[in-house]
């Protein structure tokens, strides 16, 4: 009896301490509830930009590029000016011969993000500063950049989406653009 009762109280204990040993690493990890920091970093995608006296009928072109999203700003590296070029320049040879000279132009807008209700997105509120095209040592075209919607980023996604549009853009005192550009961007982070 007693070798009975001894082996059935290491039983019980056995049993016990197993079921306590298998549910020791089943406890779920809390999630993180995401932060308007989320939007920070480097992005992948594509511009695209549509002129308003383009017909309804015609493909919207588009520039694919990369920028980087700071705590205050979006970074444009390398800016894709080339439509703006074209769009007030209507000689394509003296616009081409424009957009090699100048390569590269580099672009920051600032925002202000919050959090939408869900945490699920991100919704950044754009202040863009006028665009400066510098045309050689003496001539640039300062463009007035507007954004009349908020950017948004999805958080589960990793896709951020904003509009900007060129207004118009003086070469001096005279707007040489003839009519507004909608620049889109569809943003994939890395």
């Amino acid at each position: 009896m007693k070798k009975t009762l001894k082996w059935s109280l290491v039983m019980m204990l056995a049993v016990f301490g197993l079921t306590f040993a298998s549910c020791s690493d089943d406890d779920d990890e809390t999630p993180t509830v995401p932060t308007v920091e989320e939007v920070v970093g480097e992005y992948s995608g594509k511009m695209t930009y549509d002129m308003a006296k383009a017909a309804a009928s015609e493909e919207t072109p588009g520039v694919t590029l990369d920028l980087t999203v700071k705590n205050d700003s979006i970074n444009f590296d390398k800016f894709p000016f080339e439509a703006l070029v074209k769009a007030i320049i209507p000689n394509e040879e003296m616009a081409n011969g424009i957009i090699e000279q100048v390569k590269k132009v580099e672009y920051k807008v600032g925002y202000k993000a919050k959090m939408n209700a869900a945490n699920d997105s991100v919704y950044l509120t754009l202040d863009p500063k006028p665009l400066a095209i510098a045309l050689g040592e003496n001539m640039a075209v300062s463009v007035t950049i507007t954004a009349a919607n908020e950017g948004a980023y999805a958080v589960n996604e990793k896709n951020l989406k904003f509009n900007l549009t060129a207004t118009e853009a003086k070469l001096g005192e005279t707007n040489a653009l003839p009519a507004p550009i909608v620049l889109s961007f569809d943003m994939k982070k890395k």
